[in-house]
């Protein structure tokens, strides 16, 4: 299979490297084939997902790939044969990197230690909390808003976000990025050049040991889910199969 003969739906988790992995996409597909396209969708609701879902079939016929902060659920909504991917990270890594991007792009959060962000409550539980289960526990009784939406995943949520991640056609691990281009260009003949890092934090801003505990207490889901991602990314390298 080749870049041409297949839709592509990249489900990007927040600080796993996915917006310097989104150029890549914009590189490999013709301009105005990967959503959300300028000039053509609302670039300020394509993060939503009824924005997403409710496009034409006219509309989903020109599009080869679909990349943004949108759930795995999406790929269902939308009714299309796709070659689902996704980068997945350490939930306390990710937890303090995300931590770091709202000190660095935030004006209310730029003078506060990386704590005292941790404890607001709208940021924790938008993009935080268990964040990257979420992303794949979502399902069709939910409001179905954005990947801001707030879900309590319990043991049933985990188990669901699992099996969703099996379903998963390319696996990537953050830390293990080079891997995951090279199986792309392997299976699909995608092309990779040289690319800017975007969005990577390069600041001595430090999280405590004690910080880091606590992520990864409150995050629970989360540590469930890496855990069973690199698993079945294991797994999967030695059988031979895709990652």
């Amino acid at each position: 299979m080749t870049v041409g003969d297949a839709r592509y739906f990249f489900v990007h988790i927040m600080k796993t490297g996915g917006a310097t992995f989104r150029q890549h996409i914009y590189r490999n597909f013709p301009a105005g084939t990967v959503y959300p396209v300028p000039q053509v969708d609302d670039m300020e609701r394509a993060w939503l997902i009824a924005s997403v879902a409710g496009l034409s079939e006219a509309r989903r016929a020109e599009l080869q790939a679909y990349t943004g902060h949108l759930p795995f659920i999406v790929v269902d909504l939308l009714g299309i044969e796709a070659v689902t991917l996704t980068m997945l990270r350490d939930p306390v890594d990710r937890t303090v990197s995300y931590l770091k991007h709202c000190k660095r792009y935030h004006e209310h959060h730029r003078e506060l230690a990386l704590d005292a962000i941790y404890e607001d409550e709208f940021y924790f539980r938008c993009f935080v909390h268990n964040h990257q289960s979420k992303m794949f526990a979502m399902r069709t009784g939910d409001p179905l808003e954005s990947y801001m939406d707030v879900i309590d995943v319990d043991d049933r949520r985990l188990a669901f976000a699992c099996t969703n991640l099996e379903r998963v056609d390319a696996l990537g691990l953050s830390e293990r990025q080079p891997e995951f281009l090279a199986e792309l260009e392997r299976r699909f003949g995608w092309h990779f050049g040289q690319l800017r890092n975007r969005r990577v934090s390069d600041e001595p801003w430090e999280a405590s040991a004690s910080l880091r505990r606590r992520i990864a207490g409150d995050n629970a889901a989360d540590v469930e889910l890496y855990a069973h991602a690199v698993r079945l990314y294991e797994r999967r390298q030695r059988a031979g199969v895709s990652a």
